[in-house]
């Protein structure tokens, strides 16, 4: 249903007192979580009247919630038969263009429901999704800052616009539309995540570490805020605690390659001789035989093990790799230098 989280209800008209009653009851039923008791209400509203939009407009609220798309598409435009200038019909029937990949037939709708009610936030906030879809990052930050302007305490709004802020290379911009999310939202765990990512970017470590251990401890199974949090802590040199996250999010996210592979390193870096280390890196390459990060530090844990004819495969192989740039193949021949077969380094 796109941006809705609540049912907005306009009196367009009139309706008779047998539409009323039963547009009312419905309305409760829906906010109960009834909603095929809402439906069968809206069904007898637009029974008593025929000629109401809203209560056409209400039963295809219901229908899509219920998952029939098809006929709350067809229930939208009856609406619109009988008000041409219903907005949130246009942009209900934008959504469900857009959820299809119809770009065109939803620009159509969002623009007509941004043109008959020129302060609607949901017109502009979808407007703002369908250009993220079409990869318009900038023509996006366009339509979320006038939905923004339009609503400047949703704190899902903020989300989007700073999404597409970093999407456009502006993570200034983007830092702040996250903080101001996080204060709108203080126990939006994706609000903290997002913007820890952010700070991370920013080489601001301290900071991104605070804000995604907040994201953890509201959210504690989500596996991006983990990986985050973990991913910060190497950056921070502590591979201690880089390896406790990183742990705790492939637990949560076990078929994810590249949490296995930031945990490879976090492992290898926090002893190369473990024989977790060389495990977790043999994991990851088994969910992603590409993945450089983990072929690199597989082959370091085996330098570091004296595994040297070993580690010389694993770097032959990382280096073959497309995309390897020309220092870290010196990098690996380096490594090999130091590895001496039969003898384990210190740690």
């Amino acid at each position: 249903m796109g941006f809705l989280a609540a049912l907005p209800f306009y009196v367009l008209w009139a309706a008779g007192p047998g539409a009323a009653e039963q547009m009312d009851k419905g309305e409760k039923l829906f906010r109960a979580g009834d909603t095929a008791g809402a439906l069968v209400a809206f069904d007898a509203a637009v029974k008593a009247d025929p000629k109401d939009a809203r209560a056409h407009y209400l039963r295809g609220v219901a229908l899509e919630k219920k998952g029939d798309g098809a006929a709350a598409e067809a229930a939208y435009r009856e609406a619109l038969k009988r008000n041409p200038a219903f907005a949130e019909a246009h942009n209900n029937l934008g959504a469900l263009a857009l959820a299809k990949g119809n770009h065109a037939d939803a620009e159509r709708e969002f623009m007509a429901a941004a043109k008959a009610d020129a302060k609607n936030p949901e017109a502009q906030f979808n407007l703002g999704l369908l250009r993220d879809a079409q990869s318009r990052p900038a023509d996006a930050v366009i339509a979320y800052r006038m939905a923004a302007k339009l609503r400047s305490d949703d704190a899902g709004i903020r989300l989007n616009l700073g999404a597409a802020l970093r999407r456009s290379g502006d993570l200034d911009g983007a830092i702040t539309e996250l903080r101001e999310a996080s204060r709108l939202s203080p126990k939006n765990a994706i609000a903290w995540t997002n913007l820890g990512l952010l700070l991370s970017d920013k080489k601001s470590y301290d900071d991104a570490r605070d804000a995604l251990a907040r994201a953890v401890k509201l959210d504690p199974g989500y596996a991006l805020a983990w990986n985050g949090l973990g991913r910060v802590e190497l950056r921070r040199k502590d591979s201690s605690a880089a390896a406790e996250a990183l742990g705790k999010a492939r637990k949560l996210a076990p078929k994810e390659p590249a949490i296995a592979a930031d945990l490879c390193r976090a492992l290898v870096d926090k002893d190369p001789l473990a024989p977790a280390a060389a495990s977790e890196c043999r994991a990851a390459l088994a969910l992603a035989p590409g993945n450089p990060l983990a072929r690199y530090e597989l082959g370091k844990a085996l330098v570091a093990q004296g595994d040297c004819a070993a580690a010389k495969t694993e770097f032959d192989r990382f280096t073959a790799l497309p995309g390897v740039k020309a220092e870290a193949k010196t990098g690996t021949a380096e490594l090999l230098k130091t590895c001496t077969p039969g003898k384990k380094q210190k740690k």
